[in-house]
Order: C-alpha cells, then structure tokens, then sequence
C-alpha cells in the first residue's frame, strides 16, 4: 500500500517513461496511483528474459539509447533517480538489395566523445556526408525553417545525394521509427535540430542495467501501482475526476493521461467540453513498427573487417530499412556470448528455432499540421486543469524519450513538485 503523504490524490494512467517519469516527479510531495493495462510496466512491457552465458538475463525492445545532446532532461532524470548509464558502440554498416556492403564505420569511443573512422566509404559518400552537415549546421536557427517539410528543405538547398537516400534516411528512419516519407514531411527544423544536436560525435548511451532498473528507480518512492487494469473511462466530477476501472469509479484531485494520443482521446471522448482536446489528438499521426529478438546471423553482410554493432539492410523500392543491432557488439555486458540480433522492421525470414520474440509497437509522427495540434495542446494545459496530458507526442521534436520526461515535468511544474528541476 502506498505511505500517504500529504498533497494531492493524483492518478497517472500509463506507465511508459512519461507516466514513469511524472510519477516519481510527483509521488514525494503527492499521492500516487499509477495505472497500467499491462502485467508490467509499460516502459518495459516487451523486455524478455533469455538464457546467457551467467543465467537469465533481460533484454529490452526495443533498445532504449539516447544522446546527451538530445536528451538532457532523460539524463537529468536518471541522475537523480540514480539510473546508472554507459556508452555504447552504436557504428554502422549498410548493405544494398544484395546483402554487399557499401558505407562502414567504426567508433573510437574516447571520454565523452565518440570518434567515427571509416572502414570502407567512397570518397563520393564522404565529400557529399561533409557538404550536407556543412549546409545543416549553417541554417540551424533559421526561422523559416519551422514552415517547411525536411523534404522541401532538401529540394530548395540541392542537397539530394546517395548519400541523403543511402545511408542518411535510414538511420533517420530507425530514430523516428517511420517511412521515409514521414521523415520528408517532418518539420525540416526539427530534423535539422536533431542532426545538429552532437549526435555525431557525443556518440550513444543507454542505462546500464537496462529498462528494469530504470523502472524499479522510478517506482522507489511510494506509488500504488495497479498493473493489469484497464482504465475505461474518465470523467469530471465536480472539482474531482474520476477514473473508471475494475476497482470502480474512484476520485482523485488530478489525472495525467500518459498514454499514447488515441488512447487518450478514446479515454476522453465522453467529455463534452474536451471535444477540441479530443480532436487535437486524432490529429497527431502515429507509424506502426515490428521488432524481433533472434539469433540468425547468416543474415548478417559479409564484412572483411569486424562488422560494426548496427547494419542497415536495404532492399530495393522499399520505404523502410532492415535495421538490425548485434546487442554483443553494442553492450558491454552481452559480449563473450553468440550473436543476439535486435532487428527493427525485419523483412527476411527467420529460422523460427532461432526467433525469441516478435512484438508490433506504436509512436506518434510529426507534421506541420500535427504541429499545431500539440501546440495548441500544450498552451491548453494551465494549473487549475483537473486533467492534464502527459507524452512524447507533446514535445517540439522528435517524440522520443526525452519529449516524454520532459512534458512530465511541465505536468509536474504545474500541480507542484520539489523534484522538478530548472527549466
């Protein structure tokens, strides 16, 4: 049961990173119910435990890495919570329709930075990677960026190049989880923000201990969690709100609704003066992705030198890569063990003896007209607002895990918190 403490009664429906993180920035000074439709956690909800080479050992999927450049209220969070974390080796290697490769790096990782060497690249992949950073890093910050697409932003500036199409746009694709064309009507400034951030040279990191630590730190002040319970409805009751369950109707001063859009908008739906909230959320688009856990590596490319931790498999006339993560060659912890294959949207088949998992998740996209909708969410958002909205998808960037800490501590701004930190 949860020590009451004095505050609020508040109850957070979805416990991914961003219900987490509202509710450790809340449970200290508030009451806290956390609800979870799942078994477990959503944060960690598609983690296996798999035997290795010491007994059991968990894997997450998908993998949760972040650059400090970009996630810097995801860092401040695991700092405080006391979330151990760790650099990871995050080179690549891409492949054509034939399974050859054609761009392969490696990583010095020194410090705090991580310096890319090429293994095997053209001189015309590196003179074209060196003017299109050039280009970026020169029209950061320009305003009229903010109204046009990344695709419109590429045609005006001339900048299309294989390796745009080849090797960029992949590795794009694999951080927003989306088609290439989704990433071609995205915001053109927050790409360029994204690409321009340091994640070129401050290199990958992931928490240490993975997503179970993550959860168990953020659940270490006293929250009462109610897993495996499906909220259907929630409706305002006078000054309250009620949240509607299998424990029944039950009153709270505050909800936080952090589950993705629709679920939000389905939950809200009955309210009648949230009608334009509910609207605004069936605006934010969402891209559908695959994840399996396996131990084929014949799929792998043939490589001369060691094969760099992540490879990009590109068949022909597709609009997503086959992104596959060897996780003994990116994690410290896995190596002296045989080849574990973290493979995003696989479109090869795989030896059914060798698959340990295959799960189907959701994440929100941005457009120019999804843009406005989050922003006129986040403006809605004030401090007397009995429920209040908490995602990724309420970010001015790409929907990842910092976007999702980072509007719970806004969430936790408004209703009070002694752990927020400095804005």
């Amino acid at each position: 049961m949860n020590t009451l403490v004095a505050g609020k009664r508040i109850a957070i429906i979805g416990s991914g990173i961003a219900g987490l993180s509202a509710a450790w920035l809340l449970s200290k000074d508030h009451r806290v119910t956390l609800f979870e439709r799942a078994e477990k956690p959503g944060m960690g909800i598609y983690s296996v435990d798999i035997p290795w080479t010491r007994g059991i050992t968990s894997i997450d999927i998908p993998l949760r890495v972040f650059t400090p450049g970009y996630y810097p209220d995801l860092l401040r969070l695991y700092q405080r919570a006391g979330v151990r974390t760790e650099r990871t080796d995050h080179s690549a290697a891409y492949a054509n329709e034939h399974n050859q490769l054609f761009f392969h790096y490696g990583n010095w990782l020194l410090g705090e930075r991580s310096l890319g060497f090429p293994k095997s690249a053209s001189p015309a992949l590196f003179r074209q990677h060196l003017r299109l950073f050039s280009k970026l890093k020169s029209c950061k910050g320009d305003v009229r960026l903010k109204s046009m697409t990344f695709g419109g932003f590429i045609s005006e500036q001339g900048l299309q190049s294989r390796y745009l199409s080849d090797v960029l746009m992949p590795a794009l694709a694999t951080v927003c989880t989306c088609d290439y064309r989704d990433i071609e009507n995205y915001p053109a400034d927050i790409i360029v923000d994204y690409l321009t951030c340091g994640v070129m040279d401050q290199g990958v990191m992931r928490a240490t201990s993975g997503v179970d630590d993550v959860i168990a730190r953020l659940l270490e002040s006293p929250v009462t969690l109610r897993s495996n319970c499906t909220v259907q409805a929630v409706r305002k009751a006078g000054s309250d709100v009620e949240v509607v369950s299998k424990y029944g109707a039950e009153t709270f001063d505050k909800v936080v609704i952090a589950t993705q859009p629709h679920h939000a908008a389905e939950l809200l739906a009955s309210e009648k003066d949230l009608r334009h909230t509910v609207e605004h959320l069936h605006a934010i688009p969402l891209s559908v992705s695959r994840m399996q856990l396996h131990t084929d590596d014949s799929l792998l490319p043939c490589s001369l030198l060691p094969l760099s931790p992540v490879t990009y498999f590109l068949p022909a006339d597709t609009q997503r890569p086959e992104v596959a993560v060897d996780l003994t060659r990116a994690i410290s912890s896995l190596r002296h063990g045989d080849p574990l294959l973290q493979v995003w949207n696989p479109v090869r088949e795989v030896a059914a003896a060798k698959l340990l998992a295959d799960v189907t998740f959701s994440r929100p996209l941005v457009t120019l007209k999804s843009r406005q909708a989050v922003s006129s969410l986040r403006d809605s958002q004030g401090e007397s607002d009995a429920i209040l909205l908490s995602g990724a998808y309420l970010c001015d960037g790409i929907p990842l895990l910092d976007g999702a800490v980072k509007s719970s501590l806004h969430i936790a701004r408004l209703i009070g918190s002694s752990r927020c930190w400095d804005a």
